[in-house]
């Protein structure tokens, strides 16, 4: 590969939502692809955006053969596409999945969400090699020129933002993110700080955020000023809100790019070049 690429799957919160007027921004929920130039693939979540992306991994033979995963948390938007990505079925790949959650190993939401009293395929039907990983604060090293920083940030169970740096590239994924009142998340500036590019929970316009303290997002508003904040180049909306159609979501993009110009409003199929 000439260069490194980020494609986003899944753009949507808290549940998927195929409806007419979302087709747009599209509907699946959370899941990013972070490919380098020299072949990693880092996918950030699990949500039913990661379906596609599996039919594409299979239908594509130049994809490497061992993936890692990114889990922001637990809650069943950011890892239902487990239960049918279907790489998994595949014994030529090993997936490394990752979390960083001092009250729930990595390997528990497997064991819960693979309950046969709920879906009919247990581990053991899984060909792929899969290897859960507990973060433990240190750096990740995928190769000599990809690593990937972490800290956790306010969300129900708590949540952690990533930052993929790679190819002179900085990519920090902050989804989930409900900051204190009057007052911005100090881990997640610090871990913004500089980066070329902030995926940012956007899941609430700034009106409907005061009807929603304590549910554990961001809005728009917040986004900027986190960008604003950490000297990001470029803003990324993300995380959704179901109830917000297309119309919505555009709107908001327009009202972000006159405080913050740099703004992208995220949409499934969206890919960016780096």
């Amino acid at each position: 590969m000439s260069k490194g690429y980020i494609k986003f799957w899944g753009v949507r919160g808290s549940n998927p939502t195929p409806d007419k007027d979302k087709i747009e921004y599209g509907g699946d929920t959370s899941c990013i692809e972070v490919r380098t130039s020299d072949n990693e693939l880092i996918i950030l979540d699990m949500g039913s955006g990661i379906r596609n992306l599996g039919t594409k991994i299979l239908s594509d033979p130049s994809y490497p053969k061992t993936i890692h995963i990114l889990l922001s948390h637990f809650h069943w938007d950011h890892i239902m596409g487990f239960l049918y990505f279907t790489p998994f079925y595949d014994d030529s790949f090993t997936f490394n999945i990752y979390g960083y959650n001092k009250h729930t190993p990595t390997s528990s939401f497997s064991k819960k969400i693979l309950d046969p009293t709920f879906w009919p395929v247990s581990m053991d039907m899984l060909n792929a090699k899969i290897n859960f990983i507990d973060l433990d604060g240190e750096d990740l090293i995928i190769n000599s020129n990809t690593q990937i920083k972490y800290t956790n940030h306010s969300h129900p169970n708590t949540a952690t933002s990533y930052r993929v740096e790679t190819e002179n590239q900085s990519i920090v994924y902050t989804t989930d993110c409900e900051h204190p009142a009057k007052n911005l998340n100090k881990n997640v500036i610090e871990i913004a700080k500089n980066s070329d590019m902030l995926i940012h929970d956007s899941h609430f316009s700034n009106e409907d955020l005061e009807k929603f303290k304590g549910w554990g997002h961001s809005s728009y508003g917040e986004a900027i000023d986190v960008a604003n904040k950490a000297n990001v180049k470029t803003l990324v909306l993300f995380h959704y809100s179901p109830n917000y159609n297309d119309d919505e979501v555009s709107r908001i993009e327009k009202e972000a790019k006159k405080i913050f110009k740099n703004t992208i409003a995220s949409k499934q199929g969206l890919k960016i070049d780096f």
